[in-house]
């Protein structure tokens, strides 16, 4: 590790604000090679991170932080955040269950004010947090910093509609990727400079406030002047969007340049309005690999890969039938890499489509193309799905079209915590009347589903984790080669004396907990669920293969409440004359984030040993 001599000195903003500025470029190079190091180690968003160090040092020493709040947007580039704010020594715990959180959290610090995780939420709390101010009469300010990826989201404009003048509310747009400003070049940059000047600022001050005060016509002459100043302004350099809906506008800034960062912030602090404050950095900044490649380190992971997962899987059967049917296309939020579009987008660039941090869009969208006679496939992650709920409901299946959605990373998510554990997607979808459900743990199952399915006339949805095919898994329930219809199936156990039923990527920890409750001399039978829905067939092929008279555990990574463990378990008890003894684990009315580092599925109960525990208490009460 390389040495950090002005970091370390570094325990609270209130340190920083008191490092003379000319040690602020040898403190941004420190935390830039401590990023680099330990984000190696941990995982985690590097990248991001790297681009938003002069800005963040920027933030906390131009603003009285935590009386002033910063709030960012995903909350992904918060690293250099989380150690000027006192969390360095829990650094090495950065995004396991129970250590530091790789996004904000309010749990974890009064430096945190808005926990996040998910996009374009940022603009809507602080304008909460500005209001609440106003209301009570707190004399602070509130600070977004957003990216022009999360731009994409409706969210954040239908925030800056409802931005009112008076607030103190900052808004930092960190453009690193996408141009989406027209007011790129030479003249803007020189703009920006003029206009976070002290002396423009005074000037601008003094001269509104000496108009004001002109007996009788002065306000009207003050109007007037600032009228004229726009339409000259918008005539030389175009209009500008965010000036449109009543913002004070600074930018664009060298986000990478501290002191241009520093004047702009000062100068919005200065306004005594809301003011968006427009920086561009560098992807990567610090690192040259990640630099000239910031996708691939935007997110890094350490650890061995598969080889293939099921995201590569979908996309290859994907593109295979795009090239029979030319109704079929694809549909993303700006997740096509991460959920394996990547071949079908370079095969059939006309018949893809990413619409951005935009869920709701996305599924609405694929509803008007499903209705206009073609074949979509949404592919989303089971966590941003929530946000799609209600045009799952209203605008797809209410009207009974084909829309196809491909539900990834399924499932517990231990490196990014709650607010990416895809633990609900099955319980919501299974109160969507007319959606098949469908849960393959193979690559072969999921090729036989998406074949079985790609003609139906209604939703379909098919969900599967962020991972691999595990040996296993084929060996237990597909020996023979077999992957089609039936969707249940049974691993073969003779005479069993109690059985336990699964699906997903959960049936690898069972299969564990079968072997250890057989060292033991238990006999158990597992029973796979690739179908969930509809959820009567489902159960008449699963009361078909329990043995009879055994009691039965479910076994379930998702919510309890609604989800298919209790679903099932009502059905059998509906339609088996002698119901066996029943018991369900799964995680039950918590969100899953420990507080303490730990091995999550253990803490669940869910892994191999809680599993072998809950049979064999279940064995004991008989």
């Amino acid at each position: 590790m390389k040495d950090t001599p002005i970091l370390d000195r570094i325990s609270s903003p209130e340190d920083l604000r008191k490092i003379p500025e000319k040690e602020i470029p040898q403190l941004a190079r420190e935390i830039r090679d401590y990023l680099i190091e330990t984000v190696a180690k941990t995982g985690g968003h590097l990248a991001s991170n790297l681009g938003v160090v002069e800005l963040t040092l920027a933030l906390h020493r131009v603003f009285d932080t935590p009386n002033d709040r910063l709030i960012f947007d995903v909350g992904h580039q918060s690293y250099v955040h989380k150690l000027l704010t006192g969390r360095r020594d829990r650094f090495d715990s950065l995004r396991t269950p129970g250590g530091l959180s790789g996004f904000t959290r309010r749990e974890e610090s009064e430096y945190d004010p808005f926990g996040a995780g998910h996009s374009s939420t940022s603009v809507s709390a602080a304008l909460g947090f500005a209001e609440a101010d106003r209301l009570q009469g707190r004399d602070v300010f509130t600070v977004a910093v957003i990216g022009d990826g999360a731009f994409t989201g409706g969210m954040v404009h239908e925030a800056l509609n409802n931005c009112a003048k008076d607030r103190k509310l900052v808004i930092v747009l960190n453009e690193n990727e996408m141009s989406i400003s027209r007011n790129i070049g030479a003249f803007a940059r020189h703009i920006a400079k003029f206009r976070t000047s002290k002396r423009y600022r005074r000037a601008k001050k003094d001269t509104g406030s000496i108009l004001r005060h002109i007996p009788l016509l002065g306000r009207g002459i003050f109007h007037a002047v600032r009228g004229v100043k726009k339409a000259i302004k918008n005539l030389m350099y175009s209009s500008n969007y965010f000036e449109e809906l009543g913002l004070y506008y600074i930018g664009p800034v060298d986000g990478n340049d501290y002191g241009a960062v520093e004047r702009a912030l000062i100068a919005a602090k200065e306004q005594g309005e809301p003011a968006l404050v427009h920086v561009r950095t560098v992807k990567g900044k610090g690192c040259p690999e990640a630099e000239a490649d910031p996708r691939s380190f935007h997110s890094i992971h350490p650890g061995e890969k598969p080889e293939r997962t099921f995201s590569q899987a979908f996309g290859e059967w994907l593109t295979a039938e795009g090239e029979k049917d030319p109704r079929v296309v694809a549909v993303t939020a700006a997740m096509g890499v991460a959920t394996g579009l990547e071949p079908f987008a370079a095969r059939f660039p006309e018949r893809y489509t990413d619409v951005g941090i935009a869920e709701e869009h996305a599924m609405t969208y694929s509803a008007g193309l499903a209705a206009g006679g073609l074949i979509p496939y949404v592919t989303v992650y089971s966590t941003f799905l929530q946000r799609a709920y209600d045009n799952v409901l209203h605008d797809v299946a209410l009207q009974g079209l084909p829309v196809r959605v491909i539900i990834d990373r399924a499932g517990l998510a231990k490196s990014d915590g709650p607010t990416h554990h895809g633990i609900f997607d099955v319980a919501f979808l299974s109160h969507v009347p007319g959606i098949k459900l469908f849960a393959p743990v193979t690559f072969g199952s999921l090729s036989a589903i998406l074949d079985l399915t790609k003609d139906d006339q209604g939703p379909v949805a098919v969900r599967y984790p962020n991972a691999g095919e595990d040996p296993a898994v084929v060996s237990a329930f597909f020996s023979d080669g077999n992957y089609g219809a039936p969707f249940v199936r049974s691993d073969g156990e003779k005479d069993p004396v109690a059985a336990i039923v699964c699906y997903g990527g959960l049936v690898s920890e069972v299969l564990k907990a079968k072997e250890m409750l057989g060292e033991r001399g238990i006999r158990v039978a597992v029973i796979l669920l690739e179908q969930l829905k509809p959820y009567d067939e489902t159960a008449k092929e699963l009361a078909a293969l329990l043995p009879s008279g055994v009691p039965v555990v479910f076994v379930e990574e998702g919510i309890f409440d609604g989800g298919a463990s209790m679903i099932l378990s009502d059905r059998l008890r509906e339609t088996v004359e002698e119901t066996p003894p029943i018991r369900v684990l799964a995680i039950k009315d918590r969100f899953a984030s420990p507080d303490e580092p730990c091995d999550l599925y253990g803490w669940l109960g869910l892994d191999a040993e809680g599993i072998s525990k809950t049979v064999r208490s279940l064995l004991e009460t008989e």
